[in-house]
């Protein structure tokens, strides 16, 4: 079972969104992620959401689809009721990026919380590694290595143009713009949740 989550954040091409999300099992729409669901002509299997971003018409239009509605006073945001709703471990978000640097950051943390939970948009696969994890890229990809939530000790890896062995990133070292050269990439960590951005 693999999970599709629209959120409400921005899409470039929604052609290239459109053709990602239909690649999944199950559609999950985060309130007004159902608008880019309805302008793409994706019907979701599930809505979640306090639909305060989500105009009346288009909850009329999709009154048949299973709906969790979500109180508008919470200690969460609807992104992390819906991940819970999606109870699978292949989930990669949409239209999560973009538009809010609050709700960005916020989802790009979130990536740390759940492993193997991916973010895509037309141009980047965005992940987490908290132990270790093995890639299949094309010679000449550009990958980008952020450390979240503090400093990221013990990385080691390989298939990369700047290897690191044992290495360390944190606020004062990043590892932007690398460049695979091997079409396996492998990337462990001792310590700490790297946040790794693949250009497609």
């Amino acid at each position: 079972m693999t999970t599709a989550i629209v959120a409400n954040g921005q899409i470039d091409s929604p052609t290239i969104i459109r053709s990602l999300i239909l690649r999944h099992n199950q559609i999950i729409a985060v309130d007004g992620g159902l608008v880019h669901c309805d302008k793409m002509g994706i019907q979701p299997h599930l809505i979640v959401g306090d639909f305060d971003s989500c105009p009346p018409e288009l909850q009329h239009k999709y009154a048949h689809i299973r709906t969790i509605l979500l109180k508008k006073d919470k200690d969460e945001t609807d992104l992390e009721a819906a991940i819970r709703e999606a109870h699978a471990k292949d989930t990669t978000l949409y239209a999560a990026w973009g538009y809010r640097i609050d709700h960005s950051l916020t989802n790009a943390l979130l990536l740390t919380r759940y492993p193997g939970m991916k973010m895509e948009t037309e141009t980047e696969i965005v992940f987490a590694v908290d132990q270790a994890v093995q890639l299949h890229c094309k010679v000449g990809q550009t990958l980008s290595l952020i450390p979240l939530n503090g400093p990221v000790t013990g990385i080691t890896t390989s298939g990369l143009k700047w290897e690191l062995k044992s290495g360390k990133l944190d606020s004062h070292f990043i590892g932007i713009s690398n460049v695979c050269v091997s079409a396996t990439i492998q990337i462990s960590v001792k310590s700490g949740s790297l946040l790794c951005v693949l250009q497609r």
